[in-house]
């Protein structure tokens, strides 16, 4: 069924990624209508309400939800609310974008995955970056075969996280609990454009460490996986407040060798850099750097930004062409076991089988 008219759409939380992505998107999108904000703040619900002229205001997503204002809702709220309101979107027969994870553990996620399957809406994980166009085009040279076959990849991430300087030291604990740990965090966009890529994982070996003094999760990580194509891969991130993004450029890059050549994709857009032994191209010029859709490589923000407007552009075409969202509930499932699998190994001090 094709709806005719743009849908109704409701942001829960009113954070920074509500207030900088999910907010200004709905509005400029021809698709949609945003008609209602929830957030447990009032005063930061009122001062959102305000400058972006909405006139439903919620508290209580409950209430959000029971109002029959819409079709389709954001959930915008840190990660261990995520499957509580999830489900009662389902139960409301709400189509639902999250953002990433899909819940805190795998009992929640079932949850939701159960709650989805039976109201049959639509529901989607916020992986906005395999919308970034150097990403989808790395994905396309792989699937491809212009590497060969994939053998190893690997993705290191370097941000901020909670450890911003707009954040007081004091809220630190509190910011990092709110995101379970940094590869909860910044690993899962990894682990999400890797099975993307290459395939499904089979196992995984994790090692987790705190730097910061008085905190309860991981703020650095790392993790060695191995894929069911026999492909290892590894992954590393920090919360690290370093602001030159040129300084740690070559620490937020994916790289992926395979058995005909490889291809450095920069984790926040907008570049690729190609190499195959089958090119006459790089045999010519060597390493080829590639920048899709005429982004300006000197500006990685532009591409980001446009990343989250496809994001959500991509979830609204699901709902009105009653078509499979890109990113499905199976697959965040899977990103999920996946996390999961690690802070097992990490605790334990050897491999887990994510299968």
């Amino acid at each position: 069924m094709i709806l005719l008219k743009p849908l109704r759409v409701g942001v829960i939380g009113c954070g920074w990624i509500a207030q900088n992505v999910h907010i200004p998107a709905y509005i400029e999108n021809p698709k949609s209508r945003l008609l209602a904000i929830c957030d447990t703040n009032k005063e930061r619900l009122e001062e959102v309400a305000e400058i972006c002229n909405v006139r439903n205001r919620f508290c209580d997503y409950h209430e959000l939800f029971e109002s029959n204002l819409i079709d389709a809702a954001s959930i915008c709220t840190p990660t261990p609310t995520h499957s509580k309101i999830a489900i009662e979107a389902a139960k409301h027969g709400i189509h639902t974008l999250c953002e990433k994870p899909l819940a805190s553990n795998l009992k929640e996620g079932e949850e939701i995955v159960k709650a989805v399957n039976q109201s049959k809406t639509k529901f989607m994980i916020g992986f906005n970056y395999r919308f970034l166009p150097n990403h989808m085009k790395t994905k396309k040279f792989v699937d491809a075969g212009k590497i060969g076959k994939p053998i190893l990849i690997r993705g290191e991430v370097i941000e901020a996280g909670p450890y911003r300087t707009d954040i007081d030291e004091e809220e630190y604990a509190h910011e990092t609990e709110k995101r379970i740990g940094a590869f909860f965090d910044l690993g899962q966009h990894l682990l999400d454009l890797f099975i993307w890529m290459i395939g499904e994982a089979r196992e995984v070996h994790a090692t987790f460490s705190t730097y910061m003094d008085n905190m309860t999760v991981d703020d650095t990580a790392t993790a060695l996986i191995r894929f069911k194509s026999k492909a290892l891969g590894n992954i590393t991130v920090a919360w690290l407040d370093l602001p030159d993004y040129q300084a740690i450029a070559d620490s937020r890059m994916i790289e992926i060798i395979g058995t005909k050549g490889k291809i450095d994709t920069e984790f926040f857009g907008p570049s690729l850099y190609f190499y195959s032994s089958d090119s006459i191209t790089s045999k010519i010029r060597g390493k080829i750097r590639i920048t899709p859709v005429k982004f300006n490589p000197k500006v990685p923000d532009e591409a980001l930004k446009w990343s989250y407007k496809k994001e959500i552009d991509c979830f609204l075409e699901s709902i009105i062409m009653d078509r499979k969202p890109p990113v499905t509930i199976e697959h965040a499932m899977n990103v999920l076991r996946l996390t999961v699998s690690a802070y097992e190994s990490a605790r334990l001090k050897s491999a887990v089988s994510s299968e």
